[in-house]
């Protein structure tokens, strides 16, 4: 009894480890690629020389704004951190918008799965060191607010 649980055990591994690898392959090739250094490099200098001499965290936002028809409408907001400052950052003066986007819109290249590239926000955030962080939020955009009617009724 004991042989043929053992043998039958093996048959269901030796039958399902080929599906699992590749199942784990899928899973791997759904994963997004590391950004390209040279894209990061581009996005810091499209901003970093606004920074002052200490910072703690400097960021990009890519946010979408609307969509109509199938285009979308996106901002983008640079901001920093300095040493003691509020965490909720302050705008970064000279910030090259076009050039941010277009960056950061170009990692959407890494990024396998098509439904994934569909995100609503890109939040790219620097260290000092040299680390980053790329966060991708897939939320529903803000709403367009209705016009209010300025007629008014008696």
């Amino acid at each position: 009894m004991n042989r043929s649980f053992l043998a039958a055990l093996l048959v269901a591994v030796s039958l399902a480890l080929p599906g699992a690898l590749r199942a784990q392959n899928k899973a791997d090739a759904d994963k997004p690629e590391p950004p390209d250094p040279k894209v990061l490099e581009t996005i810091f200098g499209a901003f970093g020389g606004g920074l002052p001499e200490k910072w703690d965290r400097a960021w990009v936002v890519v946010g979408q704004l609307a969509e109509k028809g199938g285009a979308r409408d996106f901002e983008v907001q640079c901001l920093f951190v300095a040493p003691g400052d509020d965490p909720v950052g302050k705008p970064i003066p000279s910030c090259d918008r076009k050039t941010v986007f277009e960056n950061v819109w170009s990692l959407n290249r890494n990024i396998p799965a098509r439904e994934q590239r569909r995100w609503t926000s890109a939040t790219l955030i620097f260290m000092p060191d040299g680390k980053f962080e790329l966060k991708y939020d897939y939320g529903e955009p803000p709403q367009p607010k209705a016009e209010k009617n300025s007629k008014k009724t008696n």
